[in-house]
């Protein structure tokens, strides 16, 4: 039985524990949690997005998410500031981890990049293809064909899987090989040192040689700048392939602050590589691909938790490109033509 006594000693002791207690429960209201050390900081969040519909993303091994086509990401927030494994998995793609790093006040942002880990390579054309280059102004692809004495220029349309006839004699050349330049409607060229413009009539898929119009015979400054350069969609990060050094970096170009997937303003993503084609990842300022030894790969620019390099294909020595207005890439290995998917359907 409860005397007056212990009453009193019970609403006493309530009142006590009640204002001792409400800076905690007003701390954590506010987003305060103990840290590791029992320091009392404020917390921080995550928000994690992949461009795969699909894609279930983890937080130390536990599901927060699968995305939608309406949701392509997650935020997680009153994480307490430390270090959190975050696994994007997609069935039939490669999964995808990162260690990053949450700190009071701030919210951690990361992009998954993933990629096809089989079914999407297909054999377009066999052949002893080589040289691939694409059209800056269509889809439209140009390689050579080794015949032997003579090596044939070879035109394809990767969105109608068809080569386009030559309505004259075949453009042909016996030694050197080099692009000039590419036109709207054709391609300058030089072949054994003579300068030929080819003419592309893509509806009634023909290549005409016709004279050489006020077209320079030789590249300008700018174009052989841009041999070893790219630049990404929005023209705020260039990625640039030094090639004595066998370096292949990534530098910020905005005077304002750089974004999450650079640690400082530049990133040397790969060195002691002799790279043979590099362009952005599509739709991606934060990855791109490279060919180098015996394959194509995806590399992240962001190094946090451990840049990511995914094998996109294996071969010989491929070659690729990425058409004009596409989000698939075309290669050539071992003499082939090959198509491959960077998103299955």
């Amino acid at each position: 039985m409860l005397t007056t006594l212990k009453r009193k000693i019970l609403f006493w002791f309530s009142i006590i524990a009640f204002f001792a207690l409400m800076p905690v429960v007003i701390a954590y209201s506010l987003g305060y949690r103990f840290d590791d050390s029992w320091r009392l900081r404020k917390t921080g969040g995550l928000y994690v997005t992949s461009d795969i519909t699909g894609s279930e993303i983890f937080l130390d091994d536990r599901l927060m998410k699968t995305t939608n086509l309406l949701q392509s990401g997650t935020f997680i927030d009153n994480l307490s500031p430390g270090s959190y494994k975050i696994t994007v998995l997609k069935k039939n793609y490669l999964s995808w981890e990162k260690t990053l790093e949450v700190r009071s006040q701030l919210v951690t942002e990361s992009k998954a990049l993933l990629i096809p880990e089989k079914d999407n390579t297909k054999v377009i054309a066999q052949g002893n293809f080589f040289g691939l280059e694409s059209s800056i102004y269509n889809p439209l692809l140009l390689f050579s064909e080794d015949k032997g004495e003579k090596k044939i220029v070879r035109w394809f349309l990767p969105v109608e899987g068809e080569f386009i006839r030559d309505t004259g004699p075949l453009v042909k050349y016996d030694d050197t090989f080099e692009l000039v330049r590419w036109l709207p409607r054709g391609v300058v060229l030089s072949l054994d040192g003579k300068i030929r413009r080819i003419a592309f009539d893509l509806g009634a898929k023909t290549a005409t040689i016709i004279p050489l119009g006020d077209e320079l015979p030789s590249k300008n400054d700018v174009e052989k700048e841009a041999l070893n350069a790219r630049l990404d969609d929005r023209k705020f990060v260039r990625a640039e392939y030094l090639e004595n050094e066998g370096i292949l970096k990534a530098s910020w170009l905005e005077n304002t602050i750089y974004p999450y997937y650079f640690s400082d303003l530049g990133e040397i993503l790969i060195h002691d590589k002799k790279i043979r084609d590099f362009e952005f990842y599509p739709g991606r300022s934060d990855a791109l691909i490279a060919a180098y030894g015996n394959g194509i790969w995806a590399l992240e620019i962001d190094k946090r938790g451990g840049r990511n390099i995914f094998s996109i294909y294996k071969g010989r020595e491929p070659e690729f490109k990425i058409p004009y207005g596409l989000d698939s890439i075309y290669a050539l290995d071992a003499g082939n033509l090959i198509s491959i998917k960077l998103a299955l359907d």
